[in-house]
């Protein structure tokens, strides 16, 4: 998807004639003709965005600074890349990330960002019941989002959209786990705002592993082969 996507852009920028510093078109535009949602639309400029390759101005618009990105440049790192390898990269890349981020955001969320975090996992918790797997990535995806942004650095953002630039095939099959695993990565969830709410930063950091671990078990119910290093602590080696 993500690389299909990004091939019908370069299409478009090459038949609009868009050079380097250019407006591209505006985002619902720009969705509506390339047939996609702009939910998808909008996670791949992130994912542009945190390689240098597009500036996104708020209130102003999205514009290009290269005209060089293709779905086969290895800068992007999903040319050839098979899918099960793209999976394995972005959970072991969530696992080594995630903890820190919200490590750091246990430090400095405010407790407004904190209600907004719980109002997030209010949100997730009601999109369970819509029956409707995007739904429900989306809503987590908003409450990473919202950890993210509690850290006040702006790279941790941006990484932290370009890992979840891709969407997270666990939730593919959200509706096909038990519902034991469903409450499970709910409960993780829940686990992560308390965590925050009293400041607890090394429970932060582990609940967090706990969350993509459990994310990994899913892919491996789902037959999805994934390498052996991946969700693995760190080994420490021997004195």
């Amino acid at each position: 998807m993500q690389q299909s996507l990004l091939k019908q852009v370069e299409q478009t920028i090459e038949r609009l004639g868009i050079q380097a510093g250019d407006r591209l078109p505006a985002e619902r535009q720009l969705a509506r003709t390339l047939n996609v949602s702009r939910n998808s639309l909008r996670r791949l400029l992130h994912s542009l965005e945190g390689r240098g390759l597009v500036d996104i101005r708020k209130g102003s618009g999205t514009f290009l600074k290269t005209r060089f990105f293709s779905p086969a440049d290895p800068y992007l790192g999903i040319g050839n890349t098979s899918p099960e390898k793209i999976v394995a990269d972005q959970l072991e890349t969530a696992f080594l990330f995630f903890p820190i981020m919200v490590e750091l955001a246990g430090l400095r969320m405010t407790p407004y960002q904190v209600e907004n975090l719980q109002k997030s996992n209010v949100a997730l918790s009601l999109s369970i019941f819509s029956k409707d797997p995007q739904k429900v990535w989306m809503e987590s995806l908003s409450f990473f989002r919202l950890i993210a942004s509690g850290t006040g650095n702006s790279f941790m953002v941006n990484i932290m959209e370009e890992i979840c630039s891709i969407d997270m095939a666990s939730f593919d099959h959200f509706f096909d786990i038990t519902q034991k695993s469903r409450e499970q990565l709910f409960g993780d969830h829940v686990n992560i705002l308390n965590a925050l709410r009293e400041k607890d930063c090394e429970r932060a950091k582990q609940v967090t592993r706990d969350y993509v671990r459990h994310l990994g078990r899913i892919l491996e119910s789902r037959d999805t082969i994934l390498p052996d290093t991946v969700l693995k602590e760190p080994q420490k080696e021997n004195s």
